[in-house]
């Protein structure tokens, strides 16, 4: 989940408007001159038969990307969760078995000191993770400087390739899943990796500047800008640093988004809503819906994007907050924000966490914080089962900030009841 960010260089500029999940938070209003672009208009959304079209076609793809914290790939099935642990120079691939509350390298040789690379678990190298049916995949760079994609079954197996030998930077965000497969980008291309099968099936080229953000039918559904076109038409670098931000910020917020559904074997691209990134400051999709919040404003938007239909909830959403970024977790929609205490003083900065539940509306403030240790870091959500939470925080050991991992009840978390149980290392 990446935040879109206006306050940037213009060389990054390209890569904040690709950022959808908050996309375009509102600056003060400018008047409009010969060096600013048209204000945008929301559009209409596409027709229902459009998208009854797009859902009742051969395919079904399930989105990825709004479970995904900060957009990292979730490895995790419900009853663990996967990551790589530095040890030093090298990594483990590791198992948290949430029943266990333990992290375990991933390794079934007895008596192995996980210490070089004849251990099953030992990597070299940082691997991205993901889960796809009953398999584990796990990306990254070789020693050559290219990517390859490994596959092991997640009960135990032998590791098997998948890929090698790719040349352009590639990574494992998954893109959509499809029957135990996962869609991703290799090479400017969609592919569908097929563990089992071991296989990967190629698609259609991914458009300029493609980023997803969830799936329909089996489409994945995306987002894109004319923010870049109008800074290109309208912006006049002026040697004024601030006075360059605020210009950048003004012509972005002219800007119009436009939500998208591209199918990865066609390359066919279908509209389905546009909007003016000036009137929100959030927008992701989940489970068919897309979620928008305006800045400014006491409640979030959801609208179905089968029906067309928009409903509010949230109303009493304290509008002083600035939303950082948001995921979706048990049916709720997890928001992180920041704001000021104290109006007029700069260092007062707090960090908040709100869920709203997508059914009820219900709005409940997360009040946890770190478990046992100093400081006031959110318990953030990294997977979960049917009642608990796998959540990080920090904490202090021996007057040293370290990460610590735990599971929680989700009852306690949303009440606020620190009963979390630390995550014991076997290794």
């Amino acid at each position: 989940m990446e935040r879109f960010l206006k306050r940037t260089t213009r060389a990054a500029l390209g890569v904040a408007l690709a950022a959808f999940l908050l996309a375009g938070c509102a600056g003060q209003e400018t008047g409009q001159s010969a060096s600013a672009p048209p204000a945008s208009e929301s559009a209409a959304q596409t027709n229902g038969s459009t998208v009854e079209k797009l859902l009742d076609g051969e395919h079904t793809l399930t989105s990825t990307v709004a479970r995904a914290y900060m957009g990292t790939p979730a490895a995790e099935t419900d009853s663990g969760f996967y990551e790589c642990v530095g040890q030093g120079e090298h990594f483990l691939l590791c198992r948290i078995d949430y029943a266990a509350r333990t992290r375990t390298p991933l390794c079934g040789v007895e008596g192995c000191a996980h210490g070089d690379e004849s251990c099953p678990a030992w990597r070299a190298g940082w691997r991205e993770l993901a889960v796809a049916g009953d398999w584990l995949l796990e990306g990254g760079m070789e020693q050559d400087g290219t990517w390859s994609l490994d596959a092991q079954p997640l009960g135990g197996g032998e590791r098997k390739n998948v890929l090698s030998g790719v040349q352009e930077y590639t990574s494992l965000i998954p893109m959509a899943e499809e029957e135990g497969s996962l869609w991703i980008a290799v090479e400017g291309k969609a592919a569908r990796v097929d563990p089992a099968a071991g296989t990967v099936e190629y698609g259609a080229a991914l458009p300029e500047g493609f980023q997803p953000v969830g799936a329909l039918g089996g489409c994945i559904l995306h987002r894109t800008s004319d923010g870049d076109a109008l800074l290109n038409e309208y912006y006049k670098a002026t040697g004024d640093l601030a006075a360059d931000e605020q210009q950048q910020q003004d012509i972005l917020n002219r800007a119009t988004a436009t939500l998208a559904a591209w199918d990865p074997r066609t390359g066919e691209d279908t509209p389905l809503a546009q909007w003016a990134a000036e009137e929100y400051d959030l927008a992701l999709v989940w489970d068919g819906k897309l979620l928008r919040h305006g800045a400014g404003r006491s409640n979030f938007e959801v609208t179905d994007l089968a029906t067309g239909g928009t409903t509010a909830l949230g109303e009493n959403w304290p509008a002083e907050q600035t939303i950082q970024t948001a995921y979706v977790r048990d049916g709720r929609l997890m928001v992180e924000t920041v704001w000021k205490p104290e109006p007029d003083n700069s260092d007062t900065w707090k960090e908040c966490l709100f869920a709203l539940d997508l059914q009820s509306g219900e709005l409940t403030e997360i009040t946890l914080r770190n478990h046992g240790g100093q400081g006031t870091a959110l318990a953030r959500i990294l997977g979960e089962n049917a009642d608990n939470f796998y959540v990080i925080c920090s904490t202090a050991w021996e007057g040293k900030p370290e990460s610590l991992m735990a599971m929680i009840s989700k009852a306690d978390y949303y009440a606020g009841v620190d009963s979390m149980e630390p995550i014991r290392d076997v290794f």
